[in-house]
């Protein structure tokens, strides 16, 4: 058998001319070569230097930020001589080398100007300064061509009016559903990359985000099977806890998980899957389960132990919002039944549940258009934030002018964005809410402190709304939900009433990988005017209420319950 850096060899520069020529598929022979299932330590040292150095030339170099090389074919090109290396001198000299290729970086004046608003976060390049990997001569040229960085329009990485990143040449590669060894490196690559300098919120990965893209990479290169590599991918969003960082869809991981499902929604409350509603249409044997059951075991597993299982591959910002994704599957199977040991009213059972073709499933009925806005009593309205629209908040408004109090539903994500509008009409006077940080585009990894945004009042007869404001969250309520949440508690008498939330703020970026996958992640810091951070942390409530078996099964909303009493108490 050949050493194995000389089929790396073979299947690198088989993958670079597939690249160019996006040819579908290695031959067999070296589809079958073991060369893909590990690395060695040096290797895995070297790759991940060669990775770390290709983003940041992508968008600092002059001669690769324009957008005048094919930049993915480049990786390619470079790694099977890099693998080749025998020592980590050899590895310095032709990473040294390949810098200068590029040609001269001319000085930049302009690189050392100040930027206009105060800097919150500066580039983290100490990566660059690590002397077991690069040598002297190495950490000198990173550290002039990060000094004299390109200053013109970037091709990789522009700005959305929103302020977050957009990454709109990135090559998905989608003919292929498990990438070749070298784009599946790539894949980790470009995403490592994405999020050393465009996310606000990297410091607040499960490790120092410099270590995630050594430790993963030996996952990535055996990640030989469509399979493989989706779960390596899940991995590494996982990795970034960032709620923003799901992956899109998948056909082959839905066929993993199974075609099957049976029909009832699963909350975690606590470290507890409850039954929270059970689908009873007509359809099928009548479901077994019932609202309130704790779920324990399914098919004799523990219910601890499959969370064990998945968390490593689940994104989200905090383990609430982690525990929903999980609950969103437990139901899913392979198989039309499945065993479920519960807990009633505090007794042991066992069950056996139809489980249902999900293709069968018809979708439950949207709520009715007129449902935005009710009364619960004379003097307390609801407002289902799902079903909101913004033609209708002054009419809304008007009904609700002589009410005492209004309950808010966020434990949704909103029908429209009203975060600007809905606030409005509890002010006296305007309000700061937040504080944004935005990337720079002078200098890639910076983030920069924006002036605090502000909420200002509606105008119109009887306003503003006098009234207590009680507002419902949960591990549901993400990001635009978030948002609305962080406006209505700038106002001057609302209540925030739940549990925390998915601590997933900030407008996503989206982002594709080789074949085809779509994810993305936050893409503006939001913080309270304060500095108080809100990713990872969620809205925090005011008033702590989680529903409880008991009452889901006597059919009981008891976040609403607690805030209708909150209401009629003042």
């Amino acid at each position: 058998m050949l050493p194995i850096r000389y089929v790396w060899l073979l299947l690198l520069t088989f993958c670079a001319g597939a690249l160019r020529a996006q040819t579908p598929a290695l031959p067999a022979s070296v589809q079958a070569s073991p060369a893909a299932q590990s690395l060695t330590p040096r290797q895995v040292a070297g790759v991940a230097a060669l990775g770390q150095l290709w983003g940041f030339l992508k968008y600092h170099h002059p001669a690769v930020a324009a957008g005048q090389q094919d930049w993915d074919a480049t990786l390619l090109r470079q790694l099977p001589a890099l693998l080749a290396c025998r020592t980590t001198a050899e590895q310095r000299l032709l990473l040294g080398g390949w810098i200068r290729s590029l040609g001269d970086v001319p000085a930049c004046p302009s690189c050392a100007t100040p930027p206009g608003l105060p800097v919150h976060t500066a580039p983290d390049l100490r990566w660059a300064r690590e002397s077991r990997v690069f040598d002297a001569a190495l950490r000198r040229q990173l550290a002039y061509i990060q000094t004299n960085r390109y200053q013109g329009e970037p091709y990789y990485v522009g700005k959305l009016p929103a302020g977050n990143a957009s990454f709109p040449h990135e090559e998905a590669y989608a003919n292929q559903a498990c990438p070749e060894v070298g784009l599946r490196i790539l894949a980790l690559c470009r995403f490592w990359n994405m999020v050393e300098y465009y996310s606000p919120y990297k410091e607040l990965a499960a490790r120092p985000w410099a270590r995630v893209l050594p430790e993963l990479l030996p996952l990535f290169a055996a990640a030989d099977t469509p399979l493989r590599y989706r779960h390596a991918v899940l991995r590494l969003l996982a990795e970034l806890q960032d709620g923003h960082a799901t992956l899109a869809p998948d056909a082959l991981l839905d066929q993993e998980a199974g075609a099957y499902l049976v029909p009832a929604v699963v909350q975690f409350i606590g470290e507890q899957a409850v039954v929270r509603r059970v689908r009873q249409d007509g359809v099928g044997q009548p479901s077994p389960l019932a609202p309130g059951d704790i779920i324990t075991h399914l098919n004799s597993v523990p219910v601890a132990e499959l969370v064990r299982q998945r968390l490593p591959e689940t994104p989200g910002s905090n383990r609430p919002a982690r525990l929903r994704l999980i609950a969103r599957e437990l139901l899913v199977s392979p198989t039309p039944e499945l065993t479920l040991d519960l807990l009633r009213e505090g007794r042991p059972l066992r069950v056996r549940a139809e489980a249902r073709l999900t293709t069968t499933l018809t979708p439950v009925p949207r709520a009715a258009a007129d449902s935005l806005y009710r009364f619960l009593t004379p003097t307390v309205g609801y407002i289902d934030m799902a079903q909101v629209r913004r033609d209708k908040l002054p009419r809304m408004m008007q009904t609700f002018r002589q009410t005492r109090g209004l309950i808010i539903d966020l434990r949704n994500y909103p029908g429209d964005f009203v975060a600007g509008q809905l606030p409005g009409y509890f002010l006296p006077e305007p309000a700061t809410f937040a504080r944004y940080t935005l990337f720079d585009t002078r200098s890639p990894g910076r983030f920069l402190r924006a002036d605090p945004d502000t909420i200002y009042p509606q105008a119109g007869p009887g306003l503003p709304y006098t009234g207590r404001v009680v507002v419902l969250v949960n591990e549901i309520t993400l990001s635009q939900g978030e948002f609305t949440a962080i406006t209505l508690r700038a106002t001057p008498n609302c209540t925030i009433l739940g549990s925390q939330t998915a601590g997933a703020d900030g407008n996503r970026s989206s982002i594709t990988l080789p074949g085809g996958l779509k994810t993305g992640m936050s893409g503006i810091g939001v913080f309270y005017p304060d500095g108080r951070p809100t990713q990872g942390v969620g809205i925090i409530p005011d008033v702590v209420v989680q529903p409880t078996p008991a009452g889901l099964r006597a059919g009981r909303d008891e976040l609403r319950e607690r805030a209708l009493e909150l209401l009629q108490r003042q």
